[in-house]
Order: structure tokens, then sequence, then C-alpha cells
């Protein structure tokens, strides 16, 4: 989003959405994302849908109507509602940030059979699909590199790899990632069909 916080309030339309924001979050990067989302929801559901948060802090539509997810970083937004299944969501801003940290959420075979024909969007979109598949599979312990394993890909515009949960040695779940890669960002959406 391009917009200021009294352009996203306007368009907001709710006082009571407006006055949250701007008494809950410090700055106003944080009131426009929470804004943006709430905005985003409404335009999906039709309503104004309150959100609301697990004990684990995963968000949900109060109603139980939708499964929900959300992500948010350097003016994007991202956004999934489900009627049926668990769905994680996750935008990351394009950078070389990734290369100094891409040993903290990639195992050996993943950075073996990395694509190095745009390697900074490979490595993001190992860590954003990882993002993704965590809001579905939530706090089951283990790390990023240990336990979450991407199958190898090549970088497109957009496409569709899996990834793995594993623990114990043992197979948890495994589910498909659907990416997209914009000018600046990539976008990650897994969808939990199996529950």
């Amino acid at each position: 989003f391009d917009e200021s916080f009294s352009e996203l309030a306007a368009l907001c339309g709710d006082d009571s959405l407006v006055a949250y924001a701007l008494e809950n979050f410090g700055s106003e990067k944080r009131c426009c994302e929470w804004l943006a989302a709430r905005i985003l929801i409404r335009k999906l559901t039709g309503y104004r849908a309150e959100v609301v948060y697990s004990p684990e802090g995963k968000p949900m539509l109060a109603a139980g109507s939708r499964f929900l997810s959300i992500s948010h970083t350097a003016g994007y937004v991202a956004v999934a509602l489900h009627k049926k299944c668990n769905v994680g969501v996750d935008v990351e801003v394009i950078g070389a940030k990734v290369h100094r940290l891409y040993k903290r959420f990639m195992g050996a075979d993943e950075i073996a059979s990395l694509d190095h024909s745009n390697e900074t969007v490979a490595m993001l979109l190992h860590w954003s699909a990882k993002e993704s598949f965590y809001k579905i599979v939530g706090s089951r312990g283990g790390s990023y590199a240990a336990n979450f394993s991407v199958s190898p890909f090549a970088v497109g515009e957009s496409g569709c790899f899996s990834i793995s949960y594993t623990a114990d040695g043992r197979l948890i779940k495994k589910l498909p990632v659907t990416y997209i890669v914009g000018g600046d960002y990539v976008f990650t959406l897994c969808v939990d069909e199996e529950e």
C-alpha cells in the first residue's frame, strides 16, 4: 500500500478501527499495516469481520466462519481466507539481508539444491514458505533448518513447490506452497486441505 494512515483511515470508514490502531500501535507504519489488513478482510468477506487471536497468537475471524492468515512487511499486506481449510500466508520484501541469515533457516540439502539463477529470491522463498507453513503447523517445536524442508524448485514469476515438517525422523505434514515473485517482494501461500 502507498497510502498514508489518514488515507487508509478515510478508506476504512470505521472510526472504532481507526481509534484502536492509534491507541494500540506506536508507529504509523504499524498502524497502517494493521488497518490495511482489516480493510482487505472487509473487502474479501463483504462485511466488517472482527479479528480475534487464539492463545497461540493465531488470528481468526470471531464468528469462526473462515480460516485466516495475515502477513505484512514494508508497505505490503497479505490476507488469506478459506472457508474449510487452515491457511498460511507470507509476504517479504526482496533484499540482500537473506544472504547473511539463510543458514539459520535452510538445511544442508536445501542449500545444495538451491536455484542459483536467482539466489536471493530462492533463499527468500524458502524463508517465506516456512513462515506460511509455520502459521498452519504452529508451535509444534523444532527449527526451520532442521524440521522444515522445502523441495527443490526453479524460481519463476510464480509457481508451486512442496514443504514438509518432520519430527523425530518422521514426516508429520507435507503441503504444497504457491508463490508469486513481484517487482520487489515474494508472496507464499499454504493451504492445508488435509485437515
